[in-house]
């Protein structure tokens, strides 16, 4: 892999679809002038971290992670640009014009998937679900659970025979739903699964981790995939605490015989970075931790809450239910301060000490602290750093060589065979 570098990690959250204009003083102030690109053909093609201003007519947030979305749908980058150029200018997800173009190519989609299963037809019936869900998601608005974004990506699985097992967990009068993952082969009848329990960002889906579970099923794990607080099926609210949910994990796969109880890790994406490595912390049960682009300490702290971009600053804002038009950044910066590993660990125990926690991101990262490895090292913990040079958050353009890379780490830790 070129251009890769063991050094200082970078962390941030992933996309959150909101648009949020506000005054001066405000939480979300000031979005800065920077190159956006002209489409997302041209977005997809030369990188994420070229274009820190997103998509021409699009809102910055929507830089990450679309470019995969697409290419996991089968869409090709200029057919979803031709959609897009027929947007108002300024147009939002919660504006009805906005939901009326993206719910038209969904249900063209819908219908032929209907119609490929009336036939019989299962991978055709497949690709046409996915590119339905991927229409229907851009519709999706945060802290809402996205009804028809699920049912369209659970049929494209089901119609394979490949279905998405829903499992349901439960944490005081809080429920949060989880899709079960197992590879199709194992080398023998008797062996036990390792599990991984993977996490996304702040506002995505469980069924934007499916790339991430394919590959690791693909190399002999179970997967469980949840959703962070505050998103999609998961009614937590998005706070530190809400970590119990990797609680209510570990007592499930305790109770599944198939599964090894010995060997499970935690994998958190972007903002599941944060709560995937406290709640994998917390709990002696996890064995390791993968944290992709995610906070940890710095990144909640007065220096970096007072210049962080402020297009990321307004979704910290909504998740902390505060107004992010007439919230004072201050306030903000407040708030998130609890979340820092620091104050939520204030004496680490030798465990969690010793208990090896793999931090990935590239070296462009452009939303969070540049401090995190000082941090997390001053706390005393067992970091391995992977950032690649030519890269932003989440290393997202090589993102298949750290998800090998990932893989090769996990199995070492937990003493499994290549």
């Amino acid at each position: 892999m070129t251009n890769r570098l063991i050094l200082k990690l970078l962390t941030a959250f992933s996309a959150v679809f909101l648009v949020a204009a506000a005054p001066h003083e405000s939480a979300a102030q000031g979005i800065p002038s920077a190159r956006a690109a002209d489409s997302m053909a041209e977005f997809c093609r030369k990188g994420q971290a070229e274009y820190p201003g997103g998509i021409a007519r699009m809102h910055p947030s929507f830089k990450f992670n679309i470019c995969w979305w697409l290419e996991d749908a089968g869409i090709e980058a200029s057919t979803f640009d031709e959609i897009v150029a027929t947007l108002p200018e300024h147009a939002g997800p919660s504006q009805p014009v906005w939901q009326a173009i993206f719910s038209k190519p969904a249900q063209v989609h819908l219908e032929r998937a209907r119609a490929a299963e009336e036939r019989s037809h299962s991978a055709a019936a497949s690709a046409e679900y996915k590119k339905a869900a991927f229409y229907l998601r851009m519709n999706r608005l945060p802290k809402r659970v996205p009804t028809a974004d699920l049912q369209a990506t659970e049929r494209a699985y089901a119609v394979l025979g490949k279905p998405l097992q829903r499992i349901a967990f439960k944490t005081g009068e809080k429920e949060f739903i989880g899709y079960f993952r197992a590879p199709s082969t194992r080398r023998s009848g008797n062996e036990k699964l390792p599990v991984l329990v993977v996490l996304g960002g702040l506002d995505n889906l469980k069924t934007e981790m499916i790339r991430h579970s394919d590959y690791f099923i693909g190399r002999g794990f179970a997967t469980l995939i949840v959703e962070n607080p505050d998103t999609g099926e998961n009614q937590l609210g998005f706070r530190p605490e809400s970590s119990v949910m990797f609680d209510a994990v570990a007592d499930y796969i305790k109770t599944r015989s198939d599964l090894d109880s010995a060997r499970v890790a935690v994998y958190g994406w972007s903002m599941g970075g944060y709560l995937g490595t406290l709640g994998g912390l917390r709990n002696d049960f996890y064995k390791a931790i993968v944290n992709i682009g995610g906070p940890s300490d710095s990144s909640f702290g007065q220096v970096h809450c007072k210049t962080a971009p402020a297009w990321i600053v307004a979704p910290y804002t909504a998740f902390a239910n505060m107004n992010p038009q007439t919230t004072p950044r201050q306030a903000m910066c407040e708030y998130y301060e609890a979340f820092q590993l620091s104050r939520q660990l204030k004496t680490p125990t030798a465990v969690q000490s010793r208990k090896p926690i793999l931090m990935v991101n590239g070296a462009r990262e452009d939303l969070v602290s540049r401090d995190e490895p000082a941090s997390l090292s001053a706390l005393g913990f067992n970091v391995t750093q992977l950032v690649f040079g030519d890269d932003g958050h989440t290393a997202e353009s090589n993102m298949r060589e750290h998800f090998e890379f990932t893989a090769n780490w996990l199995m070492r830790r937990l003493k499994m065979e290549n």
